[in-house]
């Protein structure tokens, strides 16, 4: 049983570990122990539950749950504001076909009862996307906050002047009425839970190019966590160094980097030390790095996977 910490120090142990996924478990199972002593708005409590539930990869639901209720209950408006990072993680995101993310689901369904306008881009870009059940989901929570199903009125509203990231809206109102109603193609429910299953598979690993168009920009720190969320998502600790093998602090990047058609697939991601990145080539150092891309030659962005050569 973890020894009972104040939330300042399990902070501190999630910041050392680089946000090791273990550690934050036992951050969470922690503050689930001294739950009747927290302070409502404790702020590094409130960090905690958030490290927690934007780890979207790692398979805890049940425990996560418990961060949900917990952080409703602690800080509701810093709740809000983390369900709308899962949801614009999700968007950016490949999703894994075979989960169907209840926690993620959850978080989806109250920004929808809350009516949390600042939500609707991100929820239509996850709508629009087709990957069930995660697209329906967030499709009654667009139709909650706009108050209809309709899809011109929809549209209507992801055009006004209040959410200027929202481009692209008859597209998205097109994809958010195909998610609200998956079965109008379909003459039985087989055939309708078949042809989402192929959907779902044609479209989990590579986001629309809307999610980027959409949403508002993304920052290297959100970056950073999406690309950790990947890597936990596929089995592998991204608070461990890719090359030397040490834990602790580490930066996410890519093998062949997205100027040259590289994806955000966890197979082209990497995770490096401090020590280990400082020591390679400045032109693969610039662009392993996605907060500075540069113009790599194609030989030499074929040769990434031998980073060290």
């Amino acid at each position: 049983m973890p020894e009972v910490r104040s939330p300042k120090t399990l902070l501190r142990l999630i910041d050392e570990s680089g946000g090791a996924f273990a550690v934050i478990e036992d951050a969470v199972e922690a503050l689930r122990l001294q739950v009747a002593d927290l302070k409502p708005g404790d702020p590094d409590a409130v960090q905690v539950l958030r490290h927690h539930l934007l780890a979207i990869g790692s398979p805890s639901d049940v425990a996560k749950y418990f961060s949900v209720e917990l952080l409703c209950r602690l800080a509701p408006e810093r709740a809000v504001s983390t369900f709308l990072e899962v949801v614009e993680q999700l968007a950016r995101s490949p999703i894994q076909p075979d989960r169907t993310y209840p926690v993620e689901r959850a978080m989806i369904r109250q920004l929808g009862e809350r009516e949390v306008t600042e939500a609707l881009p991100a929820l239509a870009v996850l709508a629009a996307r087709e990957v069930y059940p995660l697209s329906r989901t967030a499709a009654r929570a667009v139709a909650k906050i706009v108050g209809s199903t309709d899809q011109d009125v929809i549209t209507d509203r992801l055009k006004r002047d209040d959410l200027p990231e929202a481009s692209k809206p008859q597209e998205l109102g097109a994809g958010v009425n195909r998610a609200l109603w998956p079965n109008r193609k379909s003459s039985s429910a087989r055939s309708s839970q078949e042809r989402r299953r192929r959907i779902t598979q044609e479209n989990a690993e590579t986001p629309p190019d809307s999610s980027q168009t959409c949403l508002r920009p993304e920052g290297k720190a959100a970056r950073q966590r999406r690309l950790r969320a990947l890597l936990l998502g596929a089995g592998r600790d991204p608070s461990r160094c890719g090359n030397c093998g040490n834990p602790g602090r580490t930066q996410i990047g890519h093998l062949l980097p997205p100027l040259h058609g590289g994806s955000d697939r966890p197979g082209n991601l990497f995770a490096f030390c401090g020590p280990c990145r400082r020591r390679l080539p400045r032109g693969r150092r610039e662009a392993f790095e996605d907060h500075a891309p540069v113009a790599v030659a194609p030989e030499e962005a074929e040769a990434q996977l031998d980073l060290f050569g």
